[in-house]
């Protein structure tokens, strides 16, 4: 690994946001090739493995497309109490393993010919009975390749569903089968790391488990400690057990991890400090590596709702008196002056409702150099009145995430691609669904880039785009920089905003324009009833949703 070897070898302190770039960049190719073209995990025969199931839970295995009939998660839970615990083990593993069964059989990488709610119910199921029974089923789920976990977890916005149930269910009798699928070849590096995680946490909820989990992260670093193979993550998934061993303050490996150091030159990543910060937190670190709200994976379950909260919001004064500069355009193309049209409005819904909406939604951080508090102000470009948004956010938050955060204050729905467009024409890629795709050749992984690779100093700018065809260009500046204080959360809030985001595929900003003209000088014109009928509502330019939108924002904390 020369780039990582030449990058973070530097242990006088001087490593540049740049240097962490580089070498995450490296390890992101070094973990894609451990997890594609090195996987090679033989399954069993799934089919072969699926038992009884009871009638509450048939709904489950069925490959139909009709699932109105299916009971509520409330209500199979509470039917499900009443079986004994041997049929109950037999269902969970039932219900994984026939899903996992039609995933492999399917021949549709991309999930549209499986269910994944059944396994999300599954797993609910395996921990409020405590189902440690159904550990080999739950192990079997992260055995399974990248693509599978994208769709059964990523997408669903459940990440982390699998170990969360681990940490409640698992026992001291479960740390040699833990054990066993941690040292395992060929499969998902990444889900090593979690369950290893989940393992390091078991103390934090049965303290006399720390003696043994310590031993158990020491033999696991032991495995490691002479035979690594770079090409296949064991690098990633070294740090990642160090990180844990500091986490269950197991002092008797430092001296190993020490030379692990000094042999294998390990990236940081994890833990920023290197060796320097094992010898000094392997005493005193918090127990556990999995967060608070991770700890169940029902809490995840309820957290991927999509509906937002109803508490209030807060909105904080703004002053809206900086000028704003309006670039030059071209306004004077020629619509067809169509004549009034008594339309009837009666079906229409008196102004539109909030419709923002970001694919996964979580806010994800990288590791930066110093995190500072940023204030960044959006302002949509050629837009008369002025749409607006302000947001603050960490200095650590990826280009990615901060796109989600910019498409729900402004009230998007993500129906197309989108990217930021940096100095001399680069392109940072921020799309889901498409995260290669650019107009620009040049095009970088949004999801590798902190906020602060693009601003650094107050009026600091960058601009993003959202949908390639209509081009909504969207002004980003840094408006302030601050320094958090002590307790103060690290989290991304909607702080201000003004007036209308313009629906999805209306044109473009020259066309929203002449639709707001309309608006103003022929009200009852044949093409604005289209255009309300279009929409099913007396477009409103002036409605802002402050509190739906800073709600939605204020979902991707959790």
């Amino acid at each position: 690994m020369p780039v990582v070897r030449e990058i973070m070898g530097k242990r006088d302190g001087n490593i540049t946001d740049d240097d962490v770039l580089k070498a995450m960049e490296h390890l992101d190719m070094v973990a894609n090739a451990s997890t594609m073209s090195d996987y090679f995990y033989e399954h069993p025969d799934y089919g072969q493995m699926v038992g009884e199931v009871p009638d509450i839970l048939r709904p489950l295995v069925d490959t139909g497309e009709d699932h109105d009939g299916l009971p509520g998660v409330d209500e199979m839970m509470d039917s499900c109490s009443q079986l004994d615990r041997s049929t109950l083990v037999t269902a969970v593993d039932s219900i994984i393993y026939f899903w996992l069964d039609q995933w492999h059989k399917g021949n549709d990488e991309n999930g549209d010919s499986v269910w994944t709610y059944p396994i999300h119910v599954a797993i609910l199921l395996a921990e409020r009975f405590a189902l440690r029974e159904c550990l080999p089923a739950l192990l079997e789920t992260e055995r399974q390749n990248r693509d599978f976990a994208e769709v059964f977890f990523d997408e669903c916005n459940m990440v982390g569903m699998v170990p969360a149930c681990i940490y409640r269910i698992a026992t001291a009798d479960d740390l040699p089968l833990l054990a066993a699928f941690a040292r395992e070849r060929g499969i998902y590096s990444f889900s090593k790391a979690e369950v290893i995680a989940a393992v390091s946490t078991l103390p934090r909820r049965e303290p006399e488990l720390l003696p043994m989990v310590q031993q158990w992260l020491f033999d696991l670093l032991a495995v490691f400690a002479d035979d690594i193979d770079p090409a296949v993550g064991d690098v990633m998934l070294l740090e990642a057990i160090i990180h844990c061993c500091i986490h269950t303050r197991c002092e008797a490996a430092k001296p190993m991890i020490i030379r692990m150091y000094s042999k294998y030159k390990l990236p940081d990543i994890l833990i920023p400090g290197g060796v320097n910060e094992v010898r000094k937190n392997i005493k005193k670190a918090d127990i556990g590596v999995l967060k608070e709200e991770l700890d169940s994976a029902e809490t995840i379950w309820k957290n991927a709702d999509t509906s937002w909260d109803d508490e209030d919001y807060d909105d904080e004064d703004y002053d809206d008196d900086e000028d704003y500069d309006d670039e030059d355009y071209d306004d004077d193309e020629d619509y067809e002056d169509e004549e009034d049209d008594d339309f009837d409005d009666d079906e229409l819904a008196p102004r539109q409702e909030y419709c923002g909406y970001a694919y996964g939604g979580k806010a994800v951080f990288l590791p930066v150099q110093k995190l500072k508090k940023y204030t960044l102000r959006i302002e949509l470009k050629d837009s008369k009145p002025l749409i607006w948004r302000e947001i603050e956010v960490p200095s650590s938050l990826c280009l990615s995430s901060l796109a989600k955060a910019i498409l729900l204050a402004m009230g998007w729905d993500e129906d197309h691609l989108h990217q930021f467009i940096g100095k001399g024409r680069d392109s940072y890629s921020t799309s889901v669904n498409d995260p290669g795709d650019s107009l620009f050749s040049q095009s970088k992984d949004g999801n590798r880039y902190a906020v602060s690779h693009l601003l650094q100093k107050k009026g600091d700018s960058t601009v993003f785009e959202y949908d390639y065809g209509d081009s909504w260009y969207h002004a980003v500046k840094l408006k302030d920089v601050a320094e958090y204080d002590d307790g103060e959360d690290r989290t991304v809030k909607l702080t201000g905003g003004a007036n209308a985001c313009p629906p999805d595929d209306c044109g473009g900003i020259h066309r929203y324009r002449y639709l707001l003209e309309l608006m103003q000088k022929k009200p009852r014109s044949r093409e604005l009833s289209g255009f309300y009928d279009w929409m099913g509502c007396k477009w409103d330019p002036e409605y802002f949703p402050m509190k739906e939108a800073a709600n939605a924002v204020s979902m991707m904390n959790k």
